[in-house]
């Protein structure tokens, strides 16, 4: 089988590998798409590490240099369900957290059994999708919360795809026109660029002069959490739900900031199996919207190539292609 390598900085290649066995408490999978986590996969394939030491690839992923497989959403058909998996069986369509390769074998406990109604369009995007509805529920907005997007990558588009959905006012901000236009296409209240020139003071009266109650920022930037916390409100908080290898060069306990009580706090992945919020259920949820047609992530997707191009997706998303947005890959 065909599977994706990053075999060093900026070094995507595809290698043949044998089709792994299934597991006896798993399944076999086999891909139908894959889809790109923009800014994750970037940093992967620059050979980027998350710790100064360099140490871990990903947050309990050791790196040692070796070659990484990349990517974590697929949709695909089960090819073999193993002798202890009850559920699942050959034929079913599902959604796994699986790399680009053209098949995965993985737990069964982590595949998603997908409804007729959700084409795998829009099921690849699960993954992807749940990154920003975590990041918003951390945030713990009430009913009719505001809420600013910093970073309308997938993960700052996906979080306004949810508050879209459940009818809260929100302010989407990044540098990009093209990205702009995306969230005004999936709802968003106000759609800017922090290079305007009335910039805050038009964040701040779309949310009656008091700031955002939730901000998300998922521009991987220090600079856009110094501007999460200048248009939260007193009482606020600031989700930082991006991944940070830079360093910040401001006073964020300082002035103005110690007085406005502001909270910031990081957000990385699902709440623990059986909690209200876990992984299942969050799916699940998301499934329901997206049968309702409730929850408008369709303008993020950009773009669709054949498995073959993803080291030119790679290349481009390098040179700062900021058009390339969501994106699915094909694998047959």
């Amino acid at each position: 089988m065909k599977r994706l390598l990053i075999t060093g900085p900026r070094k995507a290649v595809f290698e043949e590998a044998p089709i792994p066995a299934c597991p006896r408490d798993g399944l076999l999978v086999r891909a139908n798409l894959t889809s790109v986590s923009t800014g994750t996969e970037l940093r992967v394939y620059r050979f980027i590490p998350v710790d100064t030491e360099g140490k871990f690839m990903h947050a309990n992923s050791p790196f040692d240099g070796s070659p990484q497989e990349n990517g974590y959403s697929m949709v695909g058909e089960v090819v073999e369900a193993g002798a202890e998996v009850k559920g699942f069986a050959a034929g079913d369509r599902v959604f796994v957290p699986g790399s680009h390769k053209e098949y995965a074998a993985l737990p069964a406990r982590l595949a998603v059994k997908l409804p007729e109604r959700v084409p795998d369009e829009h099921a690849v995007l699960l993954n992807i999708l749940g990154v920003g509805h975590i990041a918003l529920r951390d945030g713990s907005p009430d009913p009719g919360a505001n809420v600013a997007m910093l970073g309308l990558g997938v993960i700052g588009l996906s979080a306004l795809a949810y508050c879209a959905a459940f009818s809260m006012r929100s302010a989407a901000i990044d540098f990009s026109e093209a990205r702009l236009a995306i969230a005004r296409k999936m709802g968003a209240t106000v759609a800017i660029s922090p290079k305007e020139p009335d910039f805050r003071k038009r964040v701040l009266d779309l949310f009656d002069g008091q700031g955002a109650d939730v901000v998300i920022e998922a521009a991987s930037s220090w600079a856009a959490i110094q501007t999460s916390l200048d248009i939260a409100r007193k009482d606020g908080k600031v989700v930082v739900a991006a991944r940070h290898t830079d360093i910040p060069t401001f006073n964020a306990v300082g002035h103005p900031y110690l007085n406005k009580r502001v909270s910031i706090r990081t957000s990385y992945g699902n709440e623990p199996d059986g909690s209200r919020w876990d992984r299942n259920r969050s799916m699940a949820l998301t499934l329901d919207l997206m049968t309702q047609g409730r929850l408008p992530f369709q303008p993020m997707v950009t773009h669709t190539f054949k498995w073959s191009d993803l080291p030119e997706v790679y290349a481009r998303l390098d040179r700062g292609d900021t058009d390339i947005v969501g994106t699915i890959i094909r694998w047959r």
